[in-house]
This record gives C-alpha cells, structure tokens and sequence, in this order.
C-alpha cells in the first residue's frame, strides 16, 4: 500500500504543470467537500478518506515549494526524502488513528 502511495507521489511529481495545478485544484475541492460530510455525516471511512487526501494534497504543495525554490541538487534531494519520511509517517498516525 505504502509502496504504490510512493509511486503515485512519483507520478504526480513528474505530471506537467496545467495536469499538476488541476490535480492540486481538485483534490483542495475535494477536502472541503469531504470536510463537510465528516462533520455532517460522522463518518469514520470518510475521516480516513479526508485524511488521506489532505496528507496527499499538502505533500503535493511542498513538492512543488521545493522543485521551485530549492536549486541545490543534493539539499532538494534531502528535503524531498524528509518529506517522503514525513508523509509516510502521516499515513501510518491516520491509520492508527482510525483503527
């Protein structure tokens, strides 16, 4: 799971810019329409649901604040793997958390 969650981000990363601000776009409408229903609906699957897309949704964003402003090659790749370490990490407090 973790592993295709990793090739997505990937994926994502390397999708052209008017694909990559449609995707940030989508999944930002996407949050606040599952926001609406966790606080309505009550649900735990659509928690998880949220979570997941917010994790993603964020992870996206700093992706691009690094491809953007970090020139230096071996500080962007350590910065892409503390962000990597740190969405995995994320994911793995959501699932404890709706378990």
């Amino acid at each position: 799971m973790l592993y295709k969650l990793n090739r997505f981000l990937l994926n994502v990363h390397q999708l052209d810019g008017l694909i990559h601000w449609i995707v940030q776009r989508s999944t930002a409408m996407t949050v606040l329409l599952l926001l609406f229903l966790v606080l309505s609906l009550d649900s735990l699957i659509i928690f998880f649901a949220l979570g997941s897309l917010l994790i993603f949704h964020i992870s996206v964003g700093i992706q691009t604040l690094i491809d953007d402003y970090i020139h230096d090659h071996v500080l962007s790749l350590i910065s892409v793997t503390y962000l990597r370490t740190a969405v995995l990490f994320l994911f793995k407090i959501l699932c404890v958390i709706c378990i």
